[in-house]
């Protein structure tokens, strides 16, 4: 933890209480990020950046709002911190805007996460090359253009409260991918890619794997075309499958829940999904892209069962609409969500099936919270018996959350450690395509 990070978050409180808030939480933060792209051989992009920021959440008189600077030079903060407090005199009070009790607040042990890669070394440069010439050398033929990128990045902050709460967080961050222009017969252009993130640069999927698997989406992305409209199974690549999992937690947010603009909002110890079902969130995970020691409001963090065997067990409600709600508050957020993996393989359930689209690229689409209808435009390829027979694309899938979740079978033994989404690939049963 910064010295001068936990200086300025004490210095955004101290000069807040002093001119008229009753409690303040204010969060300080500071990183350096390197995002690197090469195209067909030469860079094409190359960017360094540092930040360092402030923000505070002022309370005054029962009423509360936001706000946030980069300019963190004492005279500098004093006119903006008097200026926000004069602001937030005139919006309506609210008496459920209060910090929680202190008693609640803290920080779960869990100093053993490694979040933080203090040995990794990176020549950029060296590190893109490799990754875009590994992809144009996986693809042979009909190869228009190959793109490799990387990043890498770290970042530390404070969040510091005026009755007492401490807490910190840092992490490191390490990627590469690359993405591919096919040329087809009839002159469209398809494309493809893949990625691979981690907290630790020795974890990430080897360049030649990434390499290999942006191929083979490019070449099977080929003569491509939509099939006629259909119900049928679908089994959602592990890599995607967070599109899916977010339209059934988008509407377990307290928000949603107080203003009754979710599907959810009487669903709690009822089904809403099928029995095959568990969704866990586990901020504690060993180096997990969403590990987290404490949650938005400073208390400490533990592992939750979201679903459980396809029953909703828990909203995501934090200390404020706790209070709106008059419920205990669970946390405000996720971490890492974690669908429990299966015990057999993508290719063992694909070789079980007559027909099967699997689907490896969700394009546009949009859910509604409030109904839980749904519709996402797929991309992938259509499967007879562990086969492929036709690239599929120009599809969409539509209905409702209840009615795909219900129809759940199994998770494959996959799971997607490169994300705060952590799911193997999954199958359902009788999803509505839409093609011609």
């Amino acid at each position: 933890m910064s010295h001068s990070l936990r200086e300025t978050a004490a210095l955004m409180v101290e000069i807040a209480t002093r001119h008229g808030a009753s409690e303040a939480t204010a969060w300080a933060s500071t990183g350096t990020y390197t995002d690197v792209k090469q195209r067909d051989g030469s860079i094409e992009k190359w960017q360094d950046s540092q930040s360092k920021s402030g923000s505070i959440a002022v309370f005054v008189d029962e009423r509360y709002s936001v706000h946030s600077t980069n300019d963190l030079r004492r005279d500098a903060l004093e006119g903006f911190l008097k200026r926000a407090i004069e602001a937030t005199r005139h919006l309506e009070p609210d008496p459920a805007r209060r910090l929680p009790d202190p008693k609640e607040m803290g920080m779960a042990d869990i100093t053993e996460v490694d979040l933080v890669d203090t040995g990794a070394t990176v020549d950029h440069r060296d590190w893109v090359n490799r990754m875009q010439t590994a992809t144009t050398a996986a693809i042979p033929a009909q190869l228009r253009s190959a793109e490799g990128f990387v990043w890498s990045g770290s970042s530390s902050s404070i969040m510091l409260t005026s009755n007492g709460f401490e807490g910190h967080h840092a992490t490191t961050e390490f990627g590469h991918g690359a993405e591919v222009s096919m040329e087809d017969t009839d002159g469209r252009l398809p494309e493809a890619y893949d990625y691979t993130v981690s907290r630790h640069f020795n974890d990430l999927e080897p360049i030649a794997r990434v390499a290999g698997k942006v191929a083979l989406r490019g070449r099977r992305a080929l003569g491509s075309a939509p099939l006629k409209s259909c119900r049928g199974a679908m089994l959602v690549e592990n890599r995607i499958a967070s599109r899916i999992i977010g339209t059934l937690v988008g509407p377990m947010a307290g928000s949603a829940i107080y203003e009754q603009r979710s599907c959810l909002h009487d669903k709690l110890n009822q089904t809403v999904a099928s029995s095959a079902f568990t969704l866990i969130d586990d901020p504690h995970v060993i180096r997990g892209m969403g590990t987290r020691s404490y949650d938005g409001d400073g208390r400490p963090t533990r592992v939750r069962t979201l679903v459980d065997s396809g029953t909703l067990k828990e909203w995501l409600v934090g200390v404020y609409y706790g209070r709106k709600l008059g419920i205990e508050p669970t946390s405000a957020g996720t971490s890492n969500l974690i669908v429990p993996i299966g015990t057999r393989s993508v290719e063992a359930i694909l070789g079980d099936l007559d027909w099967c689209i699997h689907v490896d690229g969700f394009l546009g689409g949009n859910s509604n919270p409030a109904t839980g209808r749904y519709s996402f435009g797929i991309r992938g390829t259509l499967f007879e018996r562990g086969e492929p027979v036709a690239p599929v694309s120009e599809m969409n899938i539509s209905g409702s959350i209840f009615e795909l979740m219900g129809g759940f079978i199994e998770a494959a033994d996959d799971p997607w450690i490169n994300g705060s989404c952590r799911s193997p690939s999954l199958l359902f049963d009788a999803v509505q395509f839409s093609g011609q």
